[in-house]
């Protein structure tokens, strides 16, 4: 195995960086700083690349030859699948440090590029770049699952991988979800706003709330939840938050930003996964909200005098159904009227939690929020699951 630092000139590394799935349509200029950071590497006949269960560091791409993906089986290896010229492998290298779950040996001389984690993260401050990577990474990971879910219940061959322990994928995807939560509410002018997640340490990492920018000004809080079980939820949480925070550059409508978020997640959708994300969007105005939601989520407005309505749902979870259009709901509040989302809780909870916050009504918006976080936990007692809570008062 031979190393060199830059064997191709930068109008060589582009053309074929564009061919990459994890890449294409990318801008010229992410793809000059990605370009920026490969490394070149060449691997003669029948060398591995790296084997099953070793650290994996790097993303890799074949310029040149081929390189044969394998999975130990009955004591030996079996033929996964061939990566030629334009066509990346190890993907996951990028999003954590897991030993690699298969081997890649050359088939021939093969010339390839090299892309480090470390330099790559590195360059993960742009949107377009991370959005497209966690397409791309969800796309493998949700297949791998499939062959996971398949072997489990004896539709695959006997020599089909053993799953990864669920308990350490959780522990993935609760590490994901706590760096995916803001560290602070936005403001907005006419309204006392906060919100806040709950991270069990035996949670899944399933729900997180954030919020967007808008254009004009304006901010919309989004809570997200995936129900179901399989692959680490945080993953597809996050792909949905970073799909919202894109379109959130070009529309301020609650309805656009889900059909958005709905696009990117089915889009990759992979068959025999039913694992999608519930969503509610809200953004505060000039005496009134918008409110959309996908999925079934809790949530209403609270009238000042003790009337109440209901939040909708506007249509299917996230990734469910391609090309859904999604409505809006228009509330108008007066002084003193307040919203409230919550994900991860029973609808008998969530009344329960509507009646606290009217008598908790004159209290600071944060500590509205941590009273009811704390009340449901121990309504919840052992059993107590992860949930996330959106709350608005008009002033």
């Amino acid at each position: 195995m031979t190393d060199s630092s830059r064997p191709w000139s930068e109008d060589q590394v582009i053309p074929l960086l564009e061919k990459v799935d994890l890449f294409r349509g990318l801008p010229s200029e992410d793809l000059r700083r990605i370009a920026g950071i490969v490394e070149g590497l060449t691997v003669a006949p029948g060398e591995e690349l790296f084997a099953e269960g070793e650290p994996g560091d790097a993303y890799f791409i074949v310029f040149s030859g081929s390189i044969e993906i394998l999975k130990s089986a009955g004591g030996g290896l079996e033929k996964l699948a061939v990566r030629r010229a334009g066509e990346g492998f190890g993907e996951m290298a990028l999003l954590n440090d897991a030993p690699r779950s298969a081997t890649a040996r050359a088939a021939e001389a093969t010339r390839m590029m090299r892309v480090p984690r470390e330099a790559f993260r590195e360059l993960l401050g742009g949107d377009s770049l991370a959005l497209r990577m966690m397409r791309v990474l969800s796309k493998a990971l949700r297949a791998l699952d499939v062959r996971f879910a398949a072997a489990e219940k004896g539709g695959g061959p006997a020599s089909a991988p053993t799953p990864a322990p669920t308990h350490d994928l959780d522990a993935i995807s609760r590490v994901m979800q706590r760096g995916m939560l803001p560290t602070r509410a936005p403001r907005s002018e006419g309204w006392d706003l906060a919100a806040g997640s709950t991270t069990e340490e035996a949670g899944r990492g399933n729900t997180v709330w954030d919020w967007l920018e808008l254009p004009g000004g304006g901010v919309a809080l989004a809570v997200l939840e995936v129900k179901s079980e399989g692959f680490p939820p945080a993953h597809l949480l996050g792909m949905a938050r970073a799909a919202l925070r894109v379109a959130a550059r070009t529309t301020a409508r609650p309805d656009e930003l889900l059909a958005a978020a709905n696009a990117a997640l089915a889009d990759v959708h992979v068959d025999g996964v039913d694992q999608f994300v519930d969503c509610g969007i809200v953004v505060p105005g000039d005496g009134s909200l918008a409110w959309a939601g996908a999925g079934k989520l809790n949530g209403g407005m609270l009238g000042r005098a003790g009337t109440f309505e209901p939040f909708a749902s506007h249509g299917p979870a996230l990734g469910m159904l391609e090309g859904f259009k999604y409505g809006t709901q228009r509330i108008g509040l007066g002084t003193g009227d307040t919203g409230l989302v919550l994900a991860g809780v029973s609808t008998g909870l969530f009344r329960g939690a509507a009646d606290l916050v009217a008598q908790v009504h004159g209290k600071p918006a944060g500590e509205v929020v941590a009273t009811v976080h704390k009340a449901i936990r121990k309504a919840q007692g052992n059993g107590a699951s992860e949930i996330s809570v959106v709350y608005l008062r008009k002033h």
